[in-house]
């Protein structure tokens, strides 16, 4: 899969979110919904093991 800005994607760890940035071996992600417990914060980055392991939302 080619991960692009913009791509939707889904984790198992973390439902659906959308690739907000590529930095190299890493990804950021703009998750749907807030990762930690009592707090607001959707973005995260991840590395390449992580992305091996997301899907594409609706693949064509």
């Amino acid at each position: 899969m080619d991960i692009v800005e913009g791509l939707r994607v889904i984790s198992s760890d973390y439902g659906g979110g959308t690739v907000a940035a590529v930095l190299g071996a890493e990804i950021q992600v703009l998750w749907d919904s807030p990762l930690l417990e009592g707090t607001t914060t959707r973005l995260f980055t991840h590395d390449r093991a992580f992305i091996e392991r997301l899907r594409r939302e609706n693949p064509q």
